[in-house]
């Protein structure tokens, strides 16, 4: 005869509200729990000098002994067990292509041949050179009251002088693109530096080993907020996404060329390149910026807390010691910025939104990174520069 379904009431066995039947038994989980652990014990355990206590009183169970007994006695019965479901040791791997082969997905696609052992040198001295020149000159003279209001100026500064430039579309990012965005983007986040006062004292080698590291995280970010900045002043279609001075692409809607850099293919090197999560990342971060809308004083901020964070790390030693101080100094003046300029006494929660978007990027660096590491084993590229540490993020 088949259990009835009346699956509501009290517990057979404590009282309290059940949860269904268990074993056999309309039940509470903790008696189903219970009698599930107590089952096996032997006769003489079992046994209660009393016999008749109350089995659920004042918030807890009194007797063990007794509850046994009533579970039995209300039909609970341990033949119901289910000793076999879900047993790990009984699960198989699913096939699929990665074990028959043997490799992870993220190089299913290598041919070993297709390896390059010998790499062409990309020599990029010339881009050191030009940037140690960059911070010879004398920075732009601001009558400002501290160096973040300093780097907000020549920031505006900077996208200021684009205004009137058409922006030009790409449609193909190979070779030459990709060496002009670097270019570029290398040589601008050095010019924003050099209006650092801060930064300006610091030595020679620090200051080159600082901006060799942190020039791509500075650039990403630079880059979505113009991209951010153009959407709210309406001179950009939320479809595009800045890439260079004065270029932009579609993000779904343009050719990659990696015949200079590598013998493998597109698809089999998607791993490595803008996947549906990266290209999910930069649309939220995008519109997070929208809509929060920051100021030129609040991206100096955030480009100088990525950017030096990320070499600190990096670099440790002197370096993070000073990009640690540099970065205290700055918070400093942020804070003076919103206490004094804007008047506002609560502004954590903006502050934690706009930090959420660099810790974002600063965890994206961090896969690149990995991401290299990977394709250095497998010799994926057949390209290496002359100074490595200033695109083992590009």
């Amino acid at each position: 005869m088949p259990a009835p379904l009346f699956l509501s009431g009290p517990c057979e066995i404590c009282g309290q509200k059940t949860s269904g039947r268990h074993f056999g038994v309309l039940s509470c989980r903790s008696c189903a729990a219970f009698f599930r652990r107590s089952a096996t014990w032997s006769r003489k355990k079992v046994q209660c000098v009393k016999g008749t206590c109350k089995i659920f009183e004042d918030g807890k169970f009194n007797c063990k002994q007794c509850r046994l007994k009533k579970c039995v006695e209300v039909g609970m019965d341990s033949k119901k067990f289910q000793t076999n479901r879900d047993l790990i040791s009984s699960c198989s791997v699913p096939q699929s292509l990665c074990n028959f082969l043997g490799r992870p997905e993220f190089i299913l696609c290598c041919e070993p041949d297709k390896a390059s052992v010998f790499k062409t040198t990309i020599d990029v001295t010339y881009l050191v050179d030009m940037a140690k020149n960059l911070l010879e000159k004398d920075p732009c003279q601001c009558p400002l009251s501290n160096s973040l209001e300093q780097l907000s100026t020549t920031l505006e500064n900077m996208r200021g002088m684009k205004l009137n430039k058409e922006t030009q579309i790409i449609k193909k990012l190979g070779k030459n693109e990709s060496l002009k965005t670097w270019e570029q983007g290398f040589l601008r986040a050095v010019e924003w530096f050099s209006n650092f006062s801060e930064f300006r004292e610091l030595d020679e080698n620090l200051k080159m080993e600082i901006l060799k590291t942190c020039w791509v995280s500075w650039i990403r970010l630079d880059k979505l907020s113009e991209t951010a900045n153009k959407r709210v002043n309406a001179t950009l279609d939320n479809s595009l996404l800045m890439v260079g001075n004065d270029s932009c692409m579609h993000m779904n809607d343009y050719e990659v060329d990696l015949s200079w850099c590598t013998n493998y293919s597109l698809e089999q090197l998607a791993f490595f390149f803008l996947t549906p999560d990266d290209e999910k990342n930069y649309r939220q971060l995008i519109q997070d910026m929208v809509d929060l809308n920051p100021s030129s004083t609040e991206i100096s901020y955030m480009l100088l807390q990525l950017s030096l964070e990320h070499a600190g790390k990096r670099l440790q030693g002197d370096i993070l010691e000073a990009t640690e101080s540099l970065v205290q100094a700055q918070a400093n003046q942020l804070h003076d910025y919103y206490a004094k300029k804007l008047k506002l006494s609560n502004y954590s929660s903006r502050l934690t939104q706009l930090m959420k978007i660099t810790r974002t990027l600063e965890a994206d660096m961090r896969l690149r990174i990995e991401k290299k590491k990977v394709a250095d084993v497998f010799n994926i590229f057949k390209i290496q520069f002359s100074h490595p540490e200033m695109f083992e993020t590009t």
